[in-house]
C-alpha cells in the first residue's frame, strides 16, 4: 500500500501564509535604496550625485528616502527639518559602495578632502580604518552627534547652490 499522498495546502492556508510574509516584509528594518549616480539630485543642495565616497541617505518613518551628495548636506537638512528618521546611512569613504549606519560611523573632518559641498567630512568605520585615514589625511574624528550638533543644531552649515554638477 505505501504512504498516503500528501494533501495539497488549502487555499485558505496559502493566503494566510502570503499575508503573514507580506506583513513581516513590511516590518523589516529600513535600508538604503540604490542611487542613480549622475542622474539624481541632492535633497539639500540640488547638485547631481556623482561621488560615491561622500553620499548619504535618510529614510523617513513613512519610508520615503532622501539622498544627499555630502554628509554636510545631510546634517544641515536634518537641522532645518528636525526630521525623525527610520534610518540614516552614509557611504564608507574607503569602500564607497558600502553603507554604514550614520550613528555607528565616525567622521573625518579635514581640509585635505574636497567634498561635493566643501564640508570636508568623510564617513569611516571606527577603529583601525578611521585611524589610518586620519593619519594619512590629518584632521579630526567626530561622532555622529558632533556632526549634527545635537538637539537639531548642525555643526556644519552647507549653503544651497541650486546648480547641478556636470
Amino acid at each position: 500500500m505505501g504512504r498516503p499522498r500528501p494533501r495539497p495546502p488549502s487555499l485558505r492556508r496559502t493566503r494566510w501564509l502570503a499575508l503573514a510574509a507580506t506583513g513581516l516584509a513590511a516590518c523589516a528594518a529600513p535600508h538604503p535604496r540604490a542611487i542613480a549616480w549622475g542622474h539624481e539630485a541632492c535633497e539639500h543642495c540640488h547638485m547631481t550625485l556623482e561621488d560615491h565616497r561622500f553620499a548619504a541617505e535618510f529614510v523617513s518613518t513613512t519610508g520615503k528616502a532622501y539622498i544627499f551628495d555630502d554628509v554636510g548636506c545631510l546634517a544641515t537638512w536634518i537641522g532645518e527639518r528636525h526630521a525623525r528618521p527610520a534610518g540614516i546611512w552614509v557611504a564608507s569613504f574607503t569602500t564607497p559602495d558600502t553603507w554604514l549606519a550614520a550613528d555607528s560611523a565616525v567622521y573625518l573632518k579635514t581640509a585635505a578632502l574636497s567634498t561635493p559641498m566643501g564640508s570636508g567630512l568623510a564617513a569611516l568605520r571606527p577603529g583601525r580604518e578611521a585611524d589610518s585615514v586620519r593619519a594619512a589625511l590629518g584632521g579630526e574624528l567626530l561622532r555622529w552627534e558632533e556632526v549634527v550638533g545635537g538637539r537639531g543644531r548642525t555643526a556644519f552649515s552647507v549653503q544651497r547652490t541650486g546648480r547641478k554638477r556636470k
